[in-house]
C-alpha cells in the first residue's frame, strides 16, 4: 500500500525523513541550544529531504540544513536564526512570521514560498529565488540581495532599510508602501514594479532600470541617487536624481 499523503508530490516524498526520526533531531537540537552545546545533539541535516515536514514553533536556531528539501514545510513561526540554509528548496513552503536573522539563504529556493511578517534581517539571501513570494509586511532591513530574484513577489509594506539589492530582478513585483530608505538597488531591473507609495530615501538607483515601473513620482524620487544609467518612465524622464557622493 502507498505511504504517499494524500495530495503529495511522489517526487519529494521519495526518500524522506522518517517523521519520528525528525522529531527526535528537534528534541535533541532544542536541548543542544539550551545547554549551550552541553547536551543534545545540533541538527546537521544538510541535503536532506524534509519535504512537507512539521516545524510549526520550532527552535531550529544555528542548525545545518544546507541544500535541504524543505518543499512545502510547515516553518510557520519557526526561529532560523542563523541557521544554514544554503542552496535549500523551500519551495511553496510556510513560513509565516519566521523569524530568520543573519539566517544563510544565498542561492536558496523560495519561490512561492509564504512569508508575510517573517523577519529576514541581516540575512544573506544573495543569488536565492523568490519568485512569486509572499513577503507582506516582512522584515528584511540590512539584508543581502544581491542577484536574488524577487519578480512577481509581493512586498507590500515590506522594510529593506538598508539592504543591498544591486542586480536583483524585481519585475512585476508588488512594492506598494515598501521602504527602501538607505537600501542600493544599482542595476536592479524593476520593470512593471507597482511602486504606488515605495519610500526611496537614499536609495542607491544607478544604474536600475525602473522604465515601466508603476505609481511612481518624483517626490519618491526627491532624495534618491541616481546616474545617467537610471532609466525612468517616460513621465518622470525630466527627474533629475541626485548624484551619489
Amino acid at each position: 500500500m502507498s505511504e504517499l499523503k494524500l495530495g503529495g508530490d511522489p517526487d519529494h516524498e521519495r526518500d524522506r525523513l522518517d517523521e519520528a526520526r525528525l522529531d527526535t533531531m528537534l528534541v535533541a537540537h532544542a536541548l543542544w541550544l539550551s545547554s549551550a552545546g552541553d547536551e543534545g545533539l545540533r541538527c546537521e541535516l544538510p541535503g536532506a529531504n524534509l519535504s512537507y515536514g512539521g516545524f510549526l514553533l520550532a527552535n531550529l536556531r544555528q542548525a545545518k540544513l544546507a541544500g535541504a528539501q524543505l518543499f512545502h514545510a510547515n516553518l510557520r513561526e519557526c526561529d532560523l536564526s542563523e541557521a544554514d540554509l544554503t542552496s535549500a528548496d523551500l519551495r511553496g513552503a510556510n513560513m509565516v512570521n519566521g523569524v530568520l536573522v543573519g539566517t544563510r539563504l544565498a542561492g536558496a529556493c523560495l519561490d512561492q514560498a509564504i512569508m508575510p511578517g517573517a523577519n529576514f534581517e541581516q540575512a544573506d539571501a544573495q543569488g536565492a529565488s523568490l519568485r512569486a513570494s509572499n513577503l507582506l509586511s516582512a522584515n528584511l532591513v540590512a539584508t543581502d540581495l544581491r542577484e536574488a530574484c524577487l519578480s512577481d513577489a509581493n512586498l507590500a509594506g515590506a522594510v529593506l532599510r538598508g539592504s543591498v539589492l544591486d542586480d536583483a530582478r524585481l519585475i512585476d513585483t508588488k512594492l506598494m508602501l515598501t521602504d527602501f530608505s538607505g537600501a542600493s538597488l544599482r542595476r536592479a531591473v524593476l520593470s512593471r514594479a507597482v511602486m504606488f507609495g515605495a519610500i526611496l530615501d537614499e536609495a542607491d538607483l544607478r544604474g536600475a532600470d525602473l522604465g515601466d515601473a508603476l505609481g511612481l513620482t518624483a517626490a519618491q524620487l526627491a532624495s534618491a541617487y541616481g546616474d545617467t544609467d537610471t532609466r525612468l518612465p517616460a513621465a518622470l524622464a525630466e527627474c533629475r536624481l541626485r548624484t551619489r557622493p
